[in-house]
């Protein structure tokens, strides 16, 4: 369940990006969606740099697994370090969108350590 909500957190806050957008300016700007994120007040222009930072995650983090699964690292074992790092990041957007930029930066190291503890593991796995 918290692995889907994952998955679907950039799409979530693109929804609600484009519910600010439409609240805060009268409408959606199709054409130049990137140029109306910038008359946004701050909250909503963090929602929008979330939107994008959650994109960013889910590509790390999937390419860790990856690694992990390529070097042939049994992934039941990475289930604590997976864990956290979805819960890191399901807070994560709280953070950023209501300004709270040392609890934001905290949650984003405890995702990047989980990544690099699940690289980590995925290299020591290989054969040597």
């Amino acid at each position: 369940m918290c692995l889907a909500l994952l998955l679907l957190l950039p799409n979530l806050l693109a929804a609600l990006g484009s519910y600010t957008r439409k609240r805060q300016l009268g409408r959606i700007d199709n054409h130049d969606p990137r140029q109306q994120v910038l008359q946004l007040d701050s909250r909503g222009q963090r929602l929008y740099a979330a939107q994008q930072n959650a994109w960013e995650a889910l590509l790390l983090f999937s390419g860790s697994v990856l690694l992990a699964h390529l070097a042939g690292l049994d992934l039941a074992s990475l289930k604590n370090a997976s864990i956290v790092f979805i819960a890191s990041r399901l807070l994560h957007p709280l953070a950023y969108v209501y300004g709270w930029a040392s609890l934001r930066s905290a949650l984003m190291l405890v995702a990047w350590l989980c990544c690099i503890y699940i690289v980590a593991c995925g290299f020591l796995a290989l054969p040597a």
